[in-house]
């Protein structure tokens, strides 16, 4: 039995096509959003929705009988990453890890490099007034120290939860924008006109993620770009394409 640790789109591609090569598998989403995901593939059966520490995977690997563990999350969900990766070392299952490949970030007098969302708060307040954050809903509580000297507009997933966090934290409902990507360069410039923004703040999410998108849209309009880099981690065995990990899964 295959689990795959999903939240992105190789996730869900990942998933599709272990399910077509005919593999048992399941899959855990931490949202219901994310659940939605798999029920429109059809593939709500094979789909558990939840966020576990590495206890947590501990005893779903014991109690399905996992012998393969994909982890296909967000290159920034260092916290999953970490406990699945002690809980197959403690269950002795195998680890695989598919991460989508980073993006050049060009040299630009513009695009401000941080290496945490820490010094990404404390870069935008040296910036302009008004902020549009990219960075997802996890990040947005530690962006709203900035709410009395900023303006701050967030951009997240149409989860009605993660807008109610928003609006609780204080985010005018006027400058919560709940879309599910890609955005096209096109796109973002025109967001970043209609809210006058000065100041972008992004992750280097990846191809699959529009970061250049972004990135080029806001240079072209002027505007500051923070953009936080990857956090590290090490990983036993690492791949950037989904036939390499659907073919290595098949070895047993």
């Amino acid at each position: 039995m295959i689990l795959v640790l999903s939240g992105t789109e190789e996730g869900k591609e990942i998933v599709r096509r272990l399910h077509e090569e005919g593999m048992s598998l399941l899959t855990t989403v931490a949202t219901e959003y994310g659940k939605k995901m798999f029920e429109q593939m059809g593939l709500e059966t094979v789909c558990l929705q939840g966020r576990l520490d590495a206890g947590g995977f501990s005893r779903l690997i014991k109690e399905k009988g996992i012998d393969t563990v994909v982890d296909a999350t967000h290159p920034y969900a260092v916290e999953v990453s970490q406990n699945a990766m002690d809980a197959c070392k403690n269950t002795n299952v195998r680890y695989l890890r598919f991460e989508r490949e980073g993006i050049a970030i060009p040299a630009h007098p513009l695009i401000h490099r941080v290496k945490t969302i820490a010094e990404a708060v404390d870069k935008s307040r040296s910036l302009g007034k008004k902020i549009f954050l990219t960075t997802g809903i996890s990040s947005v509580a530690r962006f709203i120290v900035l709410k009395d000297e900023k303006e701050l507009y967030v951009r997240i997933l149409p989860v009605p939860e993660h807008i109610a966090l928003c609006l609780d934290m204080g985010i005018p409902p006027t400058n919560v924008i709940a879309m599910h990507g890609p955005f096209s360069e096109d796109l973002n410039r025109a967001m970043f006109r209609q809210y006058q923004i000065n100041t972008m703040v992004t992750k280097d999410s990846g191809e699959a993620g529009g970061v250049l998108e972004k990135i080029h849209a806001a240079c072209s309009e002027a505007i500051d770009t923070i953009v936080i880099e990857r956090p590290k981690l090490e990983f036993p065995q690492k791949y950037s394409s989904i036939d390499e990990v659907i073919n290595t899964v098949k070895i047993k």
